[in-house]
């Protein structure tokens, strides 16, 4: 529900299931500091894909993608370098099959259909052997993704297992929404108001997402909130950068 929403959100089409859309608009009404953010991170995220491309990187792994709309990936990528190849992950079927008649006719661009946490799937699929070179360096990126993986499932051991099967010179991309009351008053308001069933995000603060780059080299600035990684001279930057309830973060495997 939420890569949908996430579409209405970044786009401002409203083309997804109605319920989907009544979703969107009930987030936007309860905590109208959600959709900016989801915003703003598709605006990192372009900031860090294009610098990834300015270090030689042509291959991602994009884990929990969603819709490859709104300047995902594979656009911000190959209108760099129309070489750049990308493969998307997400284990919910009709997203999927929207998702893959998006980027059908692109034969540098796949889609799979699959739970990353079932990594040796994930990394053994024929459509991830055709695209992803595992001599050559990749970047793996999980955007907003772990907010999906329960502790139970460790996130940081699955984090390791990506980074651990690409080589030398790869990048980790992580960004995430932090443990901060503002962000769970929009959801406890959510659920006060009725509208629907409460999104169950598993939020963690920055201090438990630095360790998800054990072993690797951080990339300047570190963690940071969304409009403080790498923003461009030109970018509008909100009034108050430093108090985004999400950070990113990427690390280069040496």
């Amino acid at each position: 529900m939420i890569a949908r929403a996430n579409h209405v959100w970044l786009t401002g089409l409203r083309d997804q299931p109605e319920v989907a859309v009544d979703f969107a608009d009930n987030v936007a009404l309860v905590a109208p500091h959600i959709p900016h953010l989801i915003r703003t991170q598709r605006h990192m995220l372009g900031r860090m894909v294009r610098y990834l491309v300015g270090q030689g990187i042509r291959q991602f792994l994009d884990l929990g993608s969603g819709l490859p709309t709104g300047n995902h990936v594979h656009q911000v990528a190959q209108a760099v370098d129309p070489n750049c190849r990308v493969v998307y992950v997400d284990n919910e079927p009709g997203l999927a099959k929207d998702g893959q008649k998006l980027v059908a006719g692109n034969d540098r661009v796949g889609y799979l259909c699959l739970d990353i946490r079932r990594v040796d799937s994930v990394l053994g699929d024929r459509e991830t052997h055709r695209l992803i070179d595992f001599d050559q360096p990749v970047a793996v990126l999980l955007i907003a993704t772990l907010l999906h993986i329960p502790d139970e499932d460790d996130p940081n051991q699955l984090v390791s297992r990506y980074v651990n099967a690409v080589p030398s010179g790869s990048y980790l991309g992580i960004s995430h929404f932090d443990d901060s009351p503002a962000i769970q008053a929009g959801y406890t308001m959510f659920e006060r108001m009725r509208l629907g069933e409460r999104p169950q995000p598993y939020l963690r603060g920055p201090d438990r997402q630095k360790a998800l780059f054990e072993g690797l080299d951080l990339i300047e600035p570190g963690i940071v909130p969304l409009p403080l990684w790498r923003p461009n001279p030109d970018d509008v930057t909100d009034r108050n950068p430093d108090r985004a309830h999400a950070y990113a973060g990427l690390g280069r495997k040496r």
